[in-house]
């Protein structure tokens, strides 16, 4: 039953690839919407309209979950319509700045964490404090800007290693803890079994800019409003020439220089690889397209790298408010509503994520299975988020890594060249 939760979100995660996000809490917030009502919000007791927009999860029990709370929001609240209007990912960054520009813009809407920097530049509403929200701290600092808080934290997912336990049983190898122990791990693999020990891809972001955490540099960091790019550093050398030392080992299929994550995790589902970094909803999908593997899978943190860490990235949704939503009170109430524990697990877990909440993380079902408990540590103790700059978006449009790391994969840019040229690139772009 933990498994089919998780799967249901399947559909509704190869929607979420390119985007990330939170969860959240609480009880004084549900006090206040169950009992306070709309007319406690806003002073106003006539009727009143909230329009909410939630990205297109094309998944009919997800939708049906968000339908069900707008319901029961409306009737707590008498006298409130909740408009729900499901946005596809792939237009809803320009159908944001179409709205903002035409000052239409909705009361709430669900963002994705590496976009609300930048929307918070152009109009959103502070998150209001709540002292007992104990919200996971890299979706925090996904929607901070200048130290204010933009994003309220809804649901997210992180990465770990999904491995095949029963290859690991049967050369009796130990599951890696480091860098180097991966290679050895790997090398067995290569030597004693068909299999390929790890994939990687030229389109794998998520896998790459990890590593520069994992060797203990940073991707950027801010002085005053300027950024500085910091993967020339010798860490983010370290990181990306330990990605291409992966690929050069020749375990990678050459057409994997545009594979993304979803390639990696069809090749893993395919029995051609012994090890993946994937999300639990990547392990919920794979499991469900291949039942054969149920039993023989096994996950684990992230190997740490030489600088100590595990980290990983934290993708997502926060749900923001708009400073020019027409009922902002309305609009921070209903956010709290979907903030509850009730129902934020509802919907996280349908999507195959966690909420954004440690409670509502350790709360959940995956806490508690051994095959998932990993993703939560991960989650909670080693997940980082990406730079909080409001062009942090045009960063990734522009694809800066992934066309540095397809070149050292094609032979066309040595590690050390890729490095400068992703480096100055990110500056550039940061500080436009």
């Amino acid at each position: 039953m933990r498994t089919r939760s998780w799967l249901a979100g399947t559909a509704a995660v190869a929607l979420l690839a390119t985007a990330c996000g939170g969860g959240g809490d609480d009880t004084a917030s549900a006090d206040g919407g169950a009992e306070g009502g709309a007319e406690n919000a806003s002073g106003d007791a006539g009727p009143q309209t909230l329009s909410v927009w939630i990205m297109e999860p094309g998944n009919d029990e997800v939708e049906r979950i968000v339908r069900d709370s707008a319901e029961q929001f409306e009737a707590e609240n008498e006298g409130v319509t909740v408009e729900l209007e499901f946005v596809p990912w792939a237009s809803a960054h320009d159908q944001f700045v179409t709205a903002v520009g035409g000052g239409q813009v909705p009361d709430v809407a669900e963002m994705g964490t590496t976009w609300t920097a930048e929307f918070a530049q152009l109009g959103l509403a502070p998150v209001e404090a709540d002292a007992d929200a104990d919200y996971v701290a890299s979706l925090v600092e996904a929607g901070t800007v200048e130290g204010t808080s933009y994003g309220y934290p809804w649901y997210a997912g992180a990465r770990a290693l999904i491995y095949r336990a029963d290859v690991f049983e049967e050369h009796g190898l130990e599951v890696p803890e480091t860098w180097d122990e991966l290679l050895d791990v790997a090398e067995t693999i290569e030597a004693e079994t068909d299999l390929a020990p790890i994939h990687v891809a030229g389109n794998y972001n998520h896998m790459l800019l990890p590593m520069v955490w994992q060797a203990g540099g940073e991707i950027a960091t801010q002085e005053g409003e300027a950024w500085n790019a910091t993967l020339d550093s010798q860490e983010g050398r370290e990181a990306f020439g330990f990605y291409a030392d992966l690929w050069e080992r020749g375990w990678t299929p050459e057409g994997a220089v545009s594979w993304n994550s979803a390639d990696v995790r069809t090749a893993f589902a395919n029995e051609e690889s012994a090890m993946m970094v994937g999300g639990g909803w990547d392990l919920g999908a794979l499991l469900a397209d291949n039942p054969e593997l149920e039993g023989r899978v096994g996950t684990a943190l992230l190997p740490e790298g030489p600088g100590g860490s595990r980290d990983t990235f934290a993708g997502g949704s926060h749900l923001v408010v708009f400073e020019e939503a027409e009922n902002p009170d309305l609009a921070v109430q209903f956010v709290e509503f979907m903030l509850q524990d009730e129902q934020v697990s509802a919907f996280a877990e349908a999507v195959g994520f966690l909420p954004g909440t440690e409670s509502g993380v350790a709360a959940s079902s995956a806490a508690t299975d051994p095959l998932y408990e990993p993703f939560t540590t991960q989650l909670v103790e080693h997940s980082r988020s990406y730079p909080a700059s409001p062009n942090w978006g045009t960063v990734e449009g522009d694809a800066v890594f992934v066309n540095a790391m397809q070149q050292v994969m094609t032979g066309d840019l040595t590690v050390d060249e890729a490095v400068e040229q992703a480096n100055q690139q990110l500056d550039d772009t940061l500080n436009r």
